[in-house]
């Protein structure tokens, strides 16, 4: 008989970490296994939820809506939490956690459950003293495995907390990526344009870091012709809009909601920016590598720079560096031979690293905890 896999997912947003989790689930789900799924949304917003995100209907969504409209991500946290641990209580299974893994190791150790904890976000970003890293050091070795995205992520992990990790790739459906950039753009923002045409695809928010961007389109403008398209949604939408607004640039810079397909804008782009503090392992940058789409990528110590090889593969500056990202995009020649060479280095690395279906992978590592 095949266990019961409890997903730990209370916080749900528009990114990469969450179409990464849904493909795994219902992967897991067509392979007969029992999918307990818990989050925290409205129990009138559950219906909706699964239409969006769950195509197997046997995946059992397990809601929290004790009070609904909470936007605290630690309460969020616990009411999953206590549905979590109450549910372990009464049934076998694993529990796999892939955010705010602290709660769920404590719901496994007093249940007697094995647990896999994937980590998203790398320790440099948030071990800034002792107790922390003790405290973060401690809970993660009462774990059963602790996955990671990349190898670099995984360095960190030893050198943070002396602990090993098996880095999980996200899964990447390449055909259909390709498939879904040839459909047709409703707002091409960019028709007929000659220019520089820039795309940025992720949340608007501090840890993505838009304004940097914004910053050194600003000078950029003034040098060169371009246009920049933003696809987002999140918390900062309105200070970038102010900024734009203020400095005139409302013409040349656009701000869209999220969208489902965001492939079919990379592919009318010339450079994919990704600007972000810090990051996992980012999707849309091996996204745009499938589609051979030049990347700039702050460098994030963990992620970009596996990704891009170091360099060999796009180009890297340094987090918050409005300069150097003026610098590169106004000596950019798009169709020179360097630049060729760069996007194919990025194409073949993903090429070789990722896979359709990981979901067989993942069933290896969870019969090897058992």
């Amino acid at each position: 008989m095949k266990k019961i896999l409890n997903f730990y997912f209370p916080c749900i947003e528009d990114g990469g970490l969450e179409k990464n989790v849904f493909s795994l689930v219902n992967s897991l789900a067509e392979k007969k296994y029992k999918i307990n799924f818990f989050t925290y949304i409205d129990n009138t917003k559950s219906k909706k939820l699964r239409n969006k995100f769950f195509f197997n209907k046997k995946i059992n969504v397990i809601t929290s809506s004790f009070l609904p409209g909470v936007e605290s991500r630690y309460l969020k946290y616990f009411f999953c939490f206590s549905r979590l641990f109450f549910s372990c209580l009464i049934t076998k299974g694993v529990i796999i956690s892939f955010q705010g893994n602290i709660l769920p190791i404590i719901a496994a150790q007093i249940t007697g459950k094995k647990i896999i904890i994937r980590c998203n976000t790398a320790p440099s970003k948030y071990i800034n003293n002792n107790f922390k890293k003790l405290f973060f050091k401690y809970f993660y070795s009462l774990s059963d495995l602790i996955l990671v995205t990349s190898n670099d992520f995984k360095k960190e992990i030893q050198k943070y907390f002396q602990l090993k990790s098996y880095v999980h790739r996200q899964t990447l459906d390449i055909e259909q990526i390709k498939k879904e950039s040839k459909l047709k753009c409703k707002f091409d923002f960019f028709k007929k344009f000659k220019g520089l045409k820039i795309i940025n695809i992720g949340r608007l928010t501090y840890q993505k870091d838009q304004m940097t961007l914004l910053r050194a389109f600003e000078k950029l403008i003034k040098n060169r012709q371009a246009k920049l398209l933003l696809i987002g949604n999140g918390e900062d939408q309105k200070d970038l809009q102010k900024f734009i607004d203020k400095k005139k640039m409302y013409k040349l810079v656009k701000i869209i909601p999220y969208v489902k397909n965001p492939f079919k804008y990379v592919k009318i782009s010339d450079v994919k920016v990704l600007s972000s503090r810090y990051e996992g392992n980012p999707n849309i940058l091996l996204e745009t590598a499938c589609l051979k789409k030049l990347i700039i990528s702050s460098d994030s110590k963990v992620g970009p720079r596996e990704i891009l090889q170091s360099g060999k593969g796009g180009f890297l500056f340094k987090v918050g560096g409005v300069n150097k990202l003026y610098y590169l995009l106004r000596n950019l020649n798009i169709n020179s031979k360097n630049i060729r060479k760069k996007i194919n280095t990025s194409y073949d690395y993903v090429i070789k690293n990722y896979q359709k279906d990981i979901s067989i992978s993942f069933i290896k590592l969870i019969k090897n905890i058992l």
